[in-house]
């Protein structure tokens, strides 16, 4: 084993050499020990649940990687080091092929890049200036450093495809599925994601349509026969609000794949938000009835909604954001835009509700007619004992408040109190019928989709859809016992 030798030459301790060698070794050192890899873990950490995963199979790769080429190759080639001239920093007491430290930066950057594809640009080339620095700095030959970084850059490969353990498997609940994408809410990684599973599961895709061609849905129904089809709608609400308007009451089974911003209805059903866990329902849940919502304007047809029905803020939120393909060219943060300019350009508006035999005319900034309880994504807000099958639909209004007390009374929905908020009033009906001074835009699951005056009212039993195993049905899956 070769002793180490003093550190000296051109960037070495007193030496004089170039700016570029000095980089090189303070990049060599930085990755001594992995020290750096484990510092931009840390940096990732801060991200959200895909950087958080692609940080621990990183440093798992790394783990692996310098266990194979320390612990196995180096002892079993014995490979010395270069002694053709003085190295730049310490020569390792270790042996040469392969070099760790370029086995642990492929290692690292393989498999962070794959789990988070936006680094790669700038892992992989970081990857490859700690290789190079090992020649640079004199302590490996180049074969080292390229073996090293084969190595490392297999195992990250492998430790990213690696699966967790698997549940025994089981069979799909349908043999088939019609899948209903959207472009603009369907992730593609996510999407990709999820078909794996499907096929792992033998949940063949048997037609596909985008969102827009939902008009062809009931004729591919037709033509599968009698029997129940699964219909997955991968998106996010507004998805599944218009592939559930096109089941209701038709006994076929709607499978959500939540791959939009919010995906309100997927939580309010206890649905996973990760595309995998979210496929393996398919096998492992259950199919449950569940309400509707129904909105039937004063001209035209009914149409049902699954999540919610708005007037006011959120129809001028989304008339915004649809505007001149906003979001297509901002991506989410068109919604912070067009959240602020609906906000800005809110006018209150005159109404009169009637429900349960009450009447009230209101001056409003908003209205809400809420089927399943669970808004705001991520930030896991609800409104107050309500419940997605309770025969009942959720009544909120927002009083013309200033911007400010709007976003303070989000904090009781953040904490579930059931305290009153001043300004925003919530009532529970079967069925409400709104009229206004003048025509209104109407919201059904963030889609713009008719105009006051008109009705709401529950629909009870209308929409089999798969669950999680602990969902509470309360007609305990079967069609046809809750009121139409």
């Amino acid at each position: 084993m070769t002793r180490r030798a003093p550190a000296r030459g051109r960037a070495g301790a007193g030496g004089t050499g170039s700016a570029r060698d000095g980089f090189f070794v303070a990049l060599t050192r930085a990755a001594d020990h992995s020290v750096l890899w484990i510092a931009v873990s840390a940096m990732m950490a801060a991200g959200g649940r895909r950087a958080r995963s692609g940080a621990a199979r990183g440093l798992a790769a790394v783990a692996v990687s310098s266990a194979v080429s320390n612990g196995m190759l180096k002892p079993a080639f014995r490979r010395q080091r270069p002694g053709d001239r003085e190295p730049l920093v310490p020569r390792p007491g270790s042996f040469a092929f392969p070099s760790g430290h370029s086995a642990s930066a492929f290692a690292f950057a393989t498999a962070v890049s794959w789990q988070v594809p936006a680094l790669a640009p700038l892992l992989v080339p970081l990857a490859g200036a700690v290789a190079y620095s090992r020649v640079r700095t004199g302590v490996h030959h180049r074969a080292d450093v390229v073996a090293g970084s084969a190595l490392g850059a297999a195992i990250g490969l492998a430790v990213t495809i690696a699966r967790r353990p698997r549940r025994p498997r089981r069979s799909a609940l349908f043999a088939g599925a019609v899948l209903v994408t959207s472009r603009r809410a369907a992730r593609s990684r996510d999407l990709a994601v999820a078909r794996r599973e499907m096929r792992g599961l033998g949940l063949a895709v048997t037609a596909e349509l985008d969102v827009s061609q939902l008009s062809q849905l009931p004729g591919l129904l037709a033509a599968r026969g009698p029997g129940p089809v699964l219909v997955v709608a991968a998106g996010g609400d507004g998805t599944a609000g218009a592939v559930s308007d096109a089941l209701a009451g038709t006994g076929h089974v709607l499978g959500i794949l939540p791959l939009g911003t919010s995906n309100d209805f997927a939580r309010s059903l206890g649905i996973p938000v990760d595309p995998r866990l979210a496929a393996d329902l398919f096998a492992g849940g259950k199919a449950a009835t569940v309400d509707l919502g129904r909105f039937t304007p004063q001209e035209g047809a009914s149409r049902y909604f699954a999540h919610a029905a708005t007037v006011g803020l959120n129809a001028d939120f989304a008339r915004i954001a649809a505007r001149d393909g906003l979001r297509d060219r901002l991506g989410r943060v068109a919604y912070l835009a067009a959240a602020a300019l609906a906000m800005r350009g809110r006018r209150p508006f005159g109404c009169e509700l009637r429900y349960g035999g009450t009447s009230e005319s209101r001056a409003l900034a908003h209205l809400s007619v809420i089927n399943a309880p669970a808004f705001g994504g991520p930030l896991h807000l609800g409104v107050p004992a309500a419940d997605l099958d309770d025969r009942l639909l959720d009544i909120v209004t927002v009083d013309d408040i200033p911007p400010s007390r709007m976003l303070l009374a989000a904090v009781p929905f953040l904490l579930r109190s059931t305290r009153p908020v001043p300004g925003i009033s919530i009532r529970q009906a079967a069925s409400v019928q709104v009229r206004a001074g003048e025509p209104l835009e109407v919201t059904l699951d963030g889609e713009i989709a008719g105009a006051l005056p008109g009705s709401f009212d529950v629909a009870g039993d209308a929409l089999r859809v798969i669950v999680p195993p602990g969902f509470t049905d309360v007609d305990d899956g079967i069609p046809g016992k809750g009121t139409r």
